[in-house]
């Protein structure tokens, strides 16, 4: 069954402008297409129409004279954690089994089958919440996999997973897509762009600019792709330069004999971490090695054996690092604390300045970082990849020593995501160390002064940057 929908009115209830007016869009039976655009165009509403979370499950007002929706679909959500309904794995698959009213004594094959094609090596009765976000991601897919409906809508599938994996993810969608619809939003596109048959370009405003082969849109639209920001195989052709910038003298933080644990068992050992000022640190592995997991240690905000110190003093607790060490989680709703966007920046820079000045470098930073046109509003209210900018702008908002940025290019366009690596640098210039934890390869060869990997359940130096 093919989708239609035809002149298509979306506005949310808070926003001062709709944000789908007159949109139409055709997708055809077993058709792969990749929707594509800036951070907050609107792709992710409109793939909850076309699956029909809007307005049945998500109550947002719309319109349309006409929608033709599928008959059954599965969904994965940009979020992993917004579609579990379970504690484990086990009974989140089987959760799914059952809805098929599949017997008790088949579900087990199945579950092995599902987790295995998509590369998750986890125990049936792990606990979900012991899984990093890319352990997760897995789960998701293996989730939407299990359903068997005949149309796939994929939100950033990869968007948590590192280069082997997302090249895994995708070798076996498409081994099975053959007989499906497969509509996708996604940033990292390489694996993916010459494989589609139609990419879908929205600009900010939610309007549908173009629609071509994947070649043509490369060869003949490839100057509006860059204009909206938009990633596609050769974007990094217009990356930012940015020279080397040698670190300071002296260690900042250190972690000695640090050792952290997972579901009982020892995820990782570390004989000695130092960290000096200035440094841009990536810090590399595969999903599940325990890369977010070192972070959290090194803030003290999970139980680790070892020590950690920070200016030649030990660290305690969390609290002996506030106003020095500031974290960007992957997950940027996990440290919102006010209910405006435009509060969420003020109560940095409150702090270090007059009332005055503090607002008028808000206003700046939200500029800066494109969520002028949002300040009003609450930050659970906005795009996934406004959150990842607003979380970044509170960062940038204080005047830390440390910054640690978990995934902090996921969601992001190709325009914010080349803004927030020149931010970095310029960031680094001024003295600050940034630790980052990335699977993008071509962030880890250009930017760094120095690069880590988590391998074997061990630190391992990898050198710097720039190779």
């Amino acid at each position: 069954m093919c989708i239609e929908v035809e002149k298509l009115r979306l506005r949310f209830p808070e926003s001062e402008s709709p944000l789908f007016t007159d949109l139409d869009l055709k997708i055809g039976e077993g058709e792969k297409v990749l929707i594509v655009g800036p951070s907050g165009s609107g792709k992710s509403t409109l793939l909850n129409v076309l699956g029909g979370l809007i307005p049945d499950t998500i109550t947002i007002p719309m319109k349309a004279d006409r929608l033709k929706m599928p008959a059954s679909c599965a969904y994965v959500f940009q979020d992993p954690d917004s579609q579990f309904t379970m504690p484990t794995v086990a009974e989140e698959l089987a959760f799914v089994l059952e809805n098929r009213q599949v017997a008790e004594e088949e579900m087990e094959p199945l579950f092995t089958e599902a987790l295995s094609m998509v590369g998750l090596d986890v125990a049936p009765e792990s606990a979900i919440q012991t899984l990093s976000g890319g352990m997760k991601q897995k789960l998701a897919i293996a989730s939407a996999l299990l359903q068997q409906a005949d149309t796939l809508f994929l939100d950033e599938p990869t968007s948590m997973l590192d280069s082997k994996s997302a090249a895994h993810l995708w070798d076996t969608v498409r081994a099975m897509w053959n007989d499906l619809t497969v509509v996708i939003v996604e940033h990292r596109v390489e694996e993916l762009w010459h494989t589609v048959d139609r990419v879908i370009l929205m600009n900010d405003d939610g309007v549908i600019v173009c629609s071509a082969t994947p070649g043509k849109m490369l060869d003949e639209h490839r100057r509006l792709l860059d204009q909206y920001g938009v990633w596609h195989p050769c974007s990094w052709q217009d990356a930012p330069v940015l020279p080397k910038i040698a670190p300071g003298s002296g260690t900042l933080m250190e972690a000695r004999d640090l050792s952290i644990r997972r579901g009982g068992r020892r995820l990782l050992t570390i004989d000695d971490l130092r960290i000096g000022k200035g440094e841009w640190i990536t810090l590399e592995g595969d999903n599940g090695t325990g890369k977010s997991s070192l972070l959290l240690a090194l803030m003290k905000l999970i139980p680790s054996g070892g020590k950690v110190f920070f200016g030649g003093s030990r660290v305690g607790r969390t609290r002996h690092l506030e106003g020095r060490v500031y974290p960007v989680f992957q997950n940027p709703e996990l440290q919102f604390i006010t209910n405006r966007v435009f509060d969420e920046v003020f109560i940095n820079l409150e702090m270090h300045h007059d009332d005055r000045t503090a607002r008028r470098e808000t206003d700046a930073l939200l500029e800066r970082f494109g969520l002028g046109h949002v300040s009003h509003l609450h930050p659970l209210e906005i795009s996934t990849g406004q959150k990842r900018r607003l979380s970044v702008a509170t960062a940038a908002g204080g005047v830390p020593e440390v910054i640690i940025f978990d995934e902090p290019t996921f969601g992001l366009d190709q325009r914010h995501a080349f803004g927030l690596l020149t931010m970095i640098h310029d960031m680094v210039k001024r003295g600050t160390s940034v630790i980052m934890i990335t699977h993008d390869a071509e962030i880890m060869k250009r930017y760094p002064s120095r690069r880590l990997l988590i391998e074997d359940g061990r630190l391992v130096e990898r050198g710097d940057g720039h190779a």
